[in-house]
């Protein structure tokens, strides 16, 4: 707590920092006079996290808003960047795999990526839900903007947003032709470049492309081969078309593709194995990012998806609403597990995934209430392919885990609003899923490394399992007067029982059994305003929430003599509790701070591991006790000159433990992280040149780790990137 207490501290004292903005980034588009007419309040800021857009500040519960312009302006380029601007989250990419996203709200998520595991938080873009963690690190190339909703999104949203949910809304077509070029540089031979092209190709119909790549060199060296390590060689496409033939109707078709090439990340290891696994006892690495691996490691994905959305106002207060969609991926990984200069523990992964979904909305509105109600349909397959080549390992061996998971989920939902009273409003929502899921595994043990020739088998089954999960929703609001809300909520939400991909029928028969689906009830209450004739704008939540059949990895008991076997079962139930600040002010009509604070206490009320309850021992992943950031920006109009922008931001994250593991080594302590740009916008806005750092300090902080059996030593860490410098120059025509 005492880093982010300074942090606050020295922010008041007047300090320049920044922390999540929930407005608009306050650049004008205009000229100069509208700027400085705007300057003396906050944007209204306006979300969809009930299916339809309102006031930020009127919905009850806890929504951070961040805008387009404001990520752009932070050169952030991907979801795992929101951490800066909303409490109690945790966001990173996951562990040794490219473009997948590990995400935890309020101290729940899914820390291991592994196949046929279901996410705890949901992600979603332009309203289609991302149904596997690959692929979920979105990019933010020409957003309109991302809202993170905080606590369980049962009944409008459904499976597997019980954590909460991350809306990425991209940036519609607009009916001017325009568009913007930017060209970035910087250390680690960074060479990025992006392209926003706005395409009208008549009065009723318009597009809208955007395009990126990204490459820099490794961060780290692999000091037995001499090559980088964490290097990035990614392309992002995105495409927008909007045709309204007549007033009422709109159709919406967009489609994104991500190629990534980019060298696995650095496995820094932090212990040495002993002389049976490394009789060169090799020391350890000397840089966060830097690894002694021999393997030629590789990480290939490719992501595509594609939407269409109808929109009908069908009568006065009435709107009907489709969104169909597709999405479908595949990645290809090699890994070196122990990062050593032998050959010791190679693991090849071949995965790939298909979803179609489609959604009907049924949108009412009259004077006193609102409603929406809606069918999801949802079919997904996912096929994996795991090959760990450990031939020195005890006991030695080639081990091979294929098969695949089929999931059909239909769910009916309604969401109604209503005016009790001018200060009064109710919110009663329920949604219903039916979730069926259909799973193939052939696992066993092969005689060498080709995995052609199998000598047994640990589990061979075909099995299928129904879930069916109702999700309500009771929210009270009181609007205390015209800029005050208070409200208090109660929730339900699930995620997805599924099957353990690595399941051992032969010595482990309980494994190959499907998981129930893990479940959360939570109460809310909180207030929201805007003050100071809207220069000042607030939130405050305090929350609690008891979770249910938490879906934990453990060591199941095995024959006697065959040691334990690494399960993933209902293991556990918990509680979380805590306490969310959010503000933005603007101090002066050329200065602007935001910040927030997040309390969390976790604890498992039940842990049960190797058939013994150890709850008192172990500790939610990813749950900071303490997570802040704050800030100030500095946006000074130049006489003649266009204007200047400058401004630091930071956030602040206490003791965290990345996995389940109790090993100390991966307990990665509380640190600071400082970010500082200067920006100059030319007078028609035509021209930005923009100068950031990221991670002033230079800070070595994990993000996740691994660790194999304790007799092994097998011990990794994975970092963020340190501290890098960047210089952007943008044309906008």
């Amino acid at each position: 707590m005492t880093g982010a207490l300074a942090m606050l501290v020295g922010l008041v004292a007047g300090m320049p920092a920044a922390a999540p903005e929930a407005a608009e980034s306050g650049r004008e588009p205009a000229a100069t006079e509208g700027r400085e007419a705007r300057a003396t309040e906050l944007d209204r800021v306006v979300v969809s996290a009930r299916r339809h857009d309102e006031a930020l500040w009127r919905v009850p519960q806890s929504v951070t808003r961040v805008d387009g312009q404001e990520l752009e302006a932070r050169g952030i380029t991907d979801l795992a960047g929101l951490d800066r601007f909303a409490p109690n989250l945790t966001l990173y990419p996951s562990r040794a795999f490219n473009g997948s996203l590990t995400a935890y709200v309020r101290g729940i998520g899914q820390f291991d990526p592994i196949w046929g595991v279901e996410p705890g938080v949901g992600v979603y873009i332009d309203d289609v839900q991302l149904a596997r963690p690959q692929g979920a690190l979105l990019d933010v190339l020409d957003v309109e903007r991302v809202e993170v909703l905080r606590g369980p999104q049962g009944t409008l949203y459904g499976r597997n947003s019980l954590g909460g949910a991350i809306k990425l809304v991209t940036r519609a077509p607009e009916p001017e032709f325009g568009g913007k070029l930017a060209l970035t540089g910087g250390n680690y031979a960074r060479r990025d470049a992006r392209l926003v092209l706005n395409l009208p190709l008549s009065a009723d119909l318009r597009s809208r492309l955007a395009l990126a790549s990204y490459d820099h060199d490794g961060y780290g060296h692999n000091l037995f081969t001499g090559g980088r390590v964490s290097a990035r060689d990614a392309a992002v496409a995105r495409f927008n078309a909007l045709w309204t033939p007549r007033p009422g109707f709109e159709a919406r078709l967009a489609w994104d593709r991500l190629r990534d090439r980019s060298g696995p990340q650095g496995a820094r290891r932090l212990a040495i194995p002993p002389p049976s696994i490394d009789p060169d006892q090799t020391p350890l690495d000397p840089g966060p990012h830097d690894v002694r691996s021999e393997a030629a490691e590789r990480l290939d994905l490719d992501n595509e998806g594609a939407s269409a959305t109808l929109d009908w106002a069908f009568a006065d207060g009435w709107r009907l609403r489709s969104i169909s969609a597709w999405r479908r991926g595949e990645s290809h990984a090699v890994l070196d597990m122990e990062s050593l200069p032998r050959r010791q523990w190679v693991l090849g992964r071949d995965f790939a995934e298909r979803q179609r979904s489609q959604e009907f909305q049924l949108h009412g509105e009259g004077e006193a209430s609102r409603l929406v109600a809606g069918v999801y349909l949802l079919e997904a397959s996912e096929r994996g392919d795991g090959r760990s080549d450990a031939r020195h390992f005890p006991p030695p061996g080639y081990y091979r885990a294929a098969g695949s998971i089929r999931t059909r989920s239909l769910a009916a939902y309604a969401d109604w609003v209503g005016d009790l009273d001018p200060a009064w409003q109710l919110e009663l929502g329920l949604r219903y899923s039916i979730e069926r899921k259909r799973a193939v595994a052939d696992n066993g043990n092969y005689t060498d490394a080709s995995f052609s020739v199998r000598h047994s088998t640990t589990a061979s089954f075909r099995d299928s399992v129904e879930y069916r999960e109702p999700t309500p929703r009771l929210a009270l609001s009181w609007f205390a007067s015209a800029d005050t809300t208070l409200y208090a909520q109660v929730a339900r939400g699930f995620k997805g029982g599924s099957y353990n991909v690595r399941a051992n029928a032969v010595l482990f028969p309980d494994s190959v059994h499907p998981l129930d689906s893990e479940t959360v009830l939570a109460w809310e209450a909180g207030a929201k305003g805007q003050w100071l004739d809207g220069r000042l704008g607030w939130a405050a939540a305090l929350f609690h929430n008891r979770y249910r059949d938490i879906q934990l990895s453990v060591l199941a008991a095995g024959i006697e003599g065959q040691g334990g076997f690494p399960d993933f079962r209902n293991a556990g139930d918990g509680t979380a509790r805590g306490v969310e600040l959010e503000w933005q002010a603007r101090l002066a009509p050329v200065l602007r701070w935001s910040g927030h604070l997040g309390y969390l206490d976790t604890r498992y009320d039940q842990y049960i591991d190797n058939g013994i309850d150890v709850a008192s021992s172990r500790h939610f992943p990813n749950a900071p006790r303490w997570t802040a950031g704050t800030g100030l920006v500095l946006d000074v109009p130049l006489d003649g000159g266009g204007w200047m922008q400058a401004r630091v931001d930071g956030r602040y994250q206490s003791l965290t433990r990345p996995t389940t593991d109790l090993n100390p080594l991966l307990v990665q302590a509380g640190y600071s992280v400082w970010y500082a740009s200067l920006a100059w916008t030319s007078p028609r806005q035509r021209w930005d040149l923009a100068l950031r750092v990221d991670n002033l300090t230079d800070k070595a902080y994990r993000t996740t780790g691994f660790a194999y059996q304790p007799s092994v030593g097998i011990v990794t860490g994975y970092y963020a990137p340190p501290r890098h410098w960047s210089a952007t120059l943008a044309y906008s025509f």
